[in-house]
């Protein structure tokens, strides 16, 4: 088999500045690619049977014999299908249908045997890419369904359908969310999920295990507070290995389940950053308690006596403006968001008091600072 591609280019015009008189503003190009077999275009269609257009191509290269990984609307795996009577042909497996204008893929077990990154496709020029794929055995297929590269098995999954999130106590996946873990065994694949508690008004949250070999899917809930989850970036494969195991049934099937803890981690905090290109970090504390701003600016003043705070308090918040090595810095304590945060424009001085501090609380310290982000 053999991979070839065409790159078309569209123009734009720029119709709406009055000084540009028409004159072209962009160029956009797509690579479409195709699949040869015996100097033969294979034929992929999409599920309205028409002319599947595909973005890219790539050989796996370790598959047990030649296999294409096609990526348009939908993804197709095209293998080498040699036949009893030795005439050879091109067998098209379709991985997972439409999915609109994204597509992606990515190797479970890439990194130590667990999550790799996603790799997206769109209508762009991707001719550039490599031809080959390779990284692991596992390849998550648009989130939808997972292909053993070396049997080039397909094994489907159903999140979304009622059955299964009724299976699972009504928690879906949480949209955007990253892929968590992969079980020991590689049976196993585990989503961040949510839903909403209209009588206690706020999400609650678990763990989806996606058992894709048996396409069975089952829940493990979750306390906020008890796991030190804030925000859906904290569903780390660190913080998966700290609150969550795996075991074993009579039946040797992989079940997930949530740590025992008789002394739970401490809390610590974290550094943060708004969106966009050259934010300032902060450091943020969550979920804490208005007297955690006595216990910071304590301490900061024990460790930089030059501290002179000028200190606000409001119904809702606390604030502390001081200078230190002609710095200035800005501490705000909230009690409607439950949070720190450190601002600074001196980011080396500020990333140096956020970490002291932080190494305190990560020995036991001012625990009695922080609440609960879920009160029952």
């Amino acid at each position: 088999m053999s991979i070839g591609y065409t790159l078309e280019r569209d123009y734009s015009l720029n119709l709406y500045n009055s000084n540009a008189n028409g004159k072209l503003i962009g160029i956009h190009t797509t690579s479409y690619f195709k699949v040869d077999y015996q100097d033969k275009r294979v034929a992929l269609t999409n599920c309205e049977g028409k002319k599947a257009q595909i973005w890219e191509a790539r050989f796996l290269s370790d598959a047990p014999r030649t296999a294409i990984l096609a990526t348009g609307q939908s993804i197709y795996l095209i293998t080498e299908d040699k036949g009893s009577a030795g005439a050879g042909r091109a067998r098209v497996t379709t991985l997972t249908d439409a999915g609109g204008e994204l597509s992606s893929y990515q190797w479970l077990d890439s990194d130590h045997g667990q999550p790799g990154r996603e790799q997206t496709r769109t209508p762009m020029d991707n001719s550039g890419s490599s031809r080959f794929l390779s990284g692991g055995r596992y390849l998550l297929v648009n989130d939808r369904s997972v292909l053993d590269v070396h049997t080039l098995t397909n094994h489907p999954f159903d999140l979304i359908s009622e059955a299964v999130i009724q299976h699972s106590d009504g928690f879906v996946r949480v949209s955007g969310a990253q892929l968590v873990s992969f079980s020991p065994g590689k049976t196993q694949l585990v989503f961040l999920g949510n839903r909403y508690n209209h009588e206690r008004n706020r999400s609650e949250y678990a763990l989806l295990a996606v058992d894709f070999i048996n396409n069975q899917t089952y829940a493990v809930p979750f306390r906020p507070s008890a796991t030190h989850f804030i925000w859906a970036e904290d569903a780390t494969p660190d913080w998966f290995t700290t609150y969550f195991d795996w075991a074993t049934d009579s039946r040797g099937k992989e079940v997930l389940n949530a740590r025992s803890y008789t002394q739970p981690p401490f809390w610590h905090g974290r550094w943060a950053q708004n969106g966009g290109e050259n934010q300032p970090i902060r450091y943020e504390l969550k979920p804490v308690l208005p007297g955690m701003f006595d216990h910071f600016m304590s301490w900061a003043k024990k460790k930089y006596p030059a501290i002179e705070p000028k200190i606000d308090r409001y119904e809702d918040m606390v604030s502390a403006e001081f200078t230190l090595n002609g710095s200035e810095f800005n501490l705000y304590v909230r009690d409607d968001y439950k949070s720190l945060s450190l601002e600074s424009t001196d980011q080396t001085l500020l990333k140096t008091i956020g970490d002291q501090f932080d190494g305190e609380l990560r020995q036991g310290r001012f625990q009695d600072g922080f609440g609960e982000m879920d009160p029952d």
